[in-house]
């Protein structure tokens, strides 16, 4: 698909997103605002009028107050005076103070005063169940914790709802006991509904609820209940129940509302999706006629100069572009890169050839090192015996013979020095053979060493070549000759070795590196042991033909161990945990078993615990070992027995042996 397709594809692609969202911000999130809002306001509108319907409570209530916190009315309950009746509780009472309900309790709940006239007609009327709730024992109307403590609240009546308020009748002072309780209230009838209409600027009409069962009965109920109803487009019709003074349901507050909120929200909404519909009619095309020549063709053109680059390998071609925006930045970078590829290809030819020639050339003075240090310790040994040889008293002896020659007879006979003479030969000719037999085992180890660089620079020679040059070999006797090589450090670190292998017929090995690898892993594990001078370190080295053709051989110490942070790094090449280490060692032996198709690997359960190497070559057995041979402990051969038990002996005089600089110059 090309570019000028795919740019076509996602303009209409984000044209619909961006229509999709609008819709979805208007759907999701202005058209929930709009319907909150408009909720709002109707709750609002609620709230105003119940507020005015308390309005209607207070007003009575505070008039009852007046009339209750008064010293004439304390006294009218007194002595029942005609003149405050006259004067305070005539008809015009009703028409003055608005209230259609006056009455005065007695403490002991008789009715001294009820009055209550019909707001339309203006008669009196009689409301039998009102009085036999305001005298109801312990009822909420005559019942007070203090005196400025009151009762209002809606009751239902057979004349429609009224408002009543009750308040205790004390002295002006609000001082003494309670001595009555004066009660008034205000049918809300349709023209005081009409006063809160205009006052509140609601449609709200007042519906009182049926009921069967006296207010006494009715049970409380939970907070106010609103119910909101969309009547048409144009019209929200909201309610809400209004509770008597018992806290029962006694009428339901109903309001009509226009709907401004909701049109102001479908206007914008149609407005937003056709300035967006033309937004984007406007938009795509400019849009991609400016992606097309800005972007699409010159990219086009950067993708013809990479293939061109990529497919021919043509390193010298250049875009040589002069436009300076961020496509020009590309260009000239893509410029730049090749030239710099085609440099770097050049000096990467040349250093490959230089870095393999001096990692070969490392191997080499690594191994060669490890056996030098061997050589040289046998060189030294050599000429400390040599140093302290009895030669110069032999010379002695030979020279006093000679003095004696001439009177050998009497010297021999008579002389005291002729029978010491005699006894000094024979010790000193033991002497000197001792020293001669093991001289040429200190020669022995010299050759073998010097087996072992030779063999060691054949190694590489051929890793080089990448060969897997294989031969005949006996592992027991290889075994041998690479614990020889390290049997200086071994006598140093004061080791014991254990060598558990089955009786193995000769194997096709590649003797030199398989030579190389076990002197680095057993070196390693000597030096690691000597770190932990005080514990009796074995040095073990397991045998094991787990197929036909599969040989294993593991060299397990009890030195160091390392944590899974060293494991990780382990045979990199030049990682060390030894100040002296170059970090060679282990990074050769893996390197070498790779290319023979086998594998190494490290195991150790953390510090303190040892270590375990264990390495598995394919190929090594050829003729088939047969399942019964039994992995037994046997000694190497004499010269490892030999070694082992020197090496203990060497053990038990040292409590801290120490490895000498010569064998520290060298660490795999």
């Amino acid at each position: 698909m090309s570019i000028r397709l795919q740019m076509a594809l996602l303009l209409i692609a984000l044209s619909t997103v961006f229509l999709g969202t609008t819709w979805m911000m208007h759907a999701l999130v202005m058209a929930p605002a709009f319907a909150k809002m408009e909720l709002d306001a109707a709750i609002r509108n609620l709230d105003r009028c119940e507020e005015a319907v308390d309005g209607v409570a207070e007003s009575v209530s505070t008039l009852a107050a007046d009339y209750g916190a008064w010293d004439d009315t304390c006294l009218f309950l007194e002595n029942r005076n005609q003149a405050y009746r006259d004067s305070n509780l005539s008809t015009s009472f009703h028409e003055t103070t608005g209230n259609d309900l006056v009455a005065i309790l007695s403490t002991s709940m008789d009715v001294i005063v009820f009055s209550c006239v019909d707001p339309n007609s203006r008669e009196s009327v009689s409301l039998p169940e009102l009085l036999k709730q305001f005298q109801a024992s312990g009822g909420i109307f005559t019942s007070f914790s203090s005196n400025d403590d009151s009762t209002e609240g809606l009751l239902q009546t057979t004349h429609g709802l009224m408002m009543v308020a009750a308040r205790p009748i004390v002295t002006s002072k609000r001082e003494g006991p309670i001595r009555g309780t004066m009660i008034m209230g205000r049918f809300l009838n349709r023209d005081r509904i009409t006063e809160m209409c205009n006052r509140t600027h609601c449609q709200l009409n007042l519906l009182q609820l049926t009921k069967t069962d006296p207010p006494e009965s009715q049970t409380s109920a939970p907070g106010c209940e609103n119910s909101i109803v969309e009547v048409d487009e144009n019209t929200l019709r909201s309610s809400r129940l209004l509770k008597d003074a018992y806290g029962a349901p006694v009428a339901l507050l109903t309001l009509l509302d226009f709907r401004p909120i909701a049109h102001q929200c479908q206007f914008a909404r149609n407005a937003a999706m056709i300035c967006s519909l033309i937004g984007i009619l406007l938009m795509i095309p400019g849009t991609g006629f400016a992606l097309r020549l800005r972007i699409v063709e010159p990219l086009q053109t950067m993708a013809s100069h990479a293939a061109r680059v990529g497919i021919e390998d043509d390193l010298a071609a250049r875009l040589n572009s002069d436009r300076t925006d961020e496509i020009g930045i590309l260009a000239r970078s893509f410029d730049h890169m090749v030239a710099h590829l085609a440099e770097a290809r050049r000096e990467t030819e040349e250093s490959a050839h230089r870095a393999g020639m001096a990692e070969i050339a490392s191997e080499v003075l690594h191994n060669v090192g490890n056996a030098v240090n061997t050589a040289n310790c046998c060189a030294e040994v050599i000429g400390d015996r040599l140093n302290n040889s009895r030669l110069s008293g032999l010379e002695k002896a030979t020279s006093l013979l000679s003095d004696q020659a001439s009177n050998a007879v009497h010297f021999f006979s008579e002389d005291p020095r002729g029978p010491k003479l005699i006894n000094y030969l024979v010790t000193v000719t033991g002497t000197l053979q001792k020293e001669q037999a093991e001289n040429l085992s200190e020669l022995q180890r010299l050759q073998e060493t010097i087996r072992h660089i030779r063999d060691a620079i054949a190694s590489q020679q051929s890793h080089a070549r990448k060969s897997d040059f294989r031969q005949r070999v006996d592992l027991r006797a290889l075994l041998n000759e690479t614990l020889l090589v390290n049997e200086a450090l071994q006598k140093q670190c004061g080791v014991s070795v254990k060598i558990n292998m089955p009786e193995l017929p000769l194997l096709e090995l590649n003797r030199s590196r398989v030579a190389q690898v076990l002197v680095n892993l057993e070196k390693n594990a000597l030096l690691s042991m000597q770190s932990v001078p005080e514990r009796n370190h074995v040095l073990t080295v397991n045998v094991a033909v787990l197929e036909t053709n599969l040989l294993q051989i593991e060299v397990q110490d009890t030195g160091t161990g390392f944590t899974p942070e060293i494991h990780e790094r382990l045979f990199g090449q030049g990682f060390t945990t030894r100040k002296e280490g170059s970090g060679l060692g282990l990074h050769y032996c893996v390197n070498v078993i790779r290319e023979m198709g086998g594998d190494i690997k490290a195991y150790s359960d953390g510090p303190g615990t040892g270590a375990r190497f264990q390495i598995t070559i394919p190929r090594a057995v050829l003729e088939t070992i047969k399942s019964s041979t039994a992995n037994t402990e046997t000694p190497a051969s004499d010269v490892v027995d030999t070694t082992a038990s020197s090496f203990s002996s060497s053990s038990s005089s040292h409590n801290e042996p120490v490895i000498s600089g010569r064998f520290q110059e060298q660490c795999a």
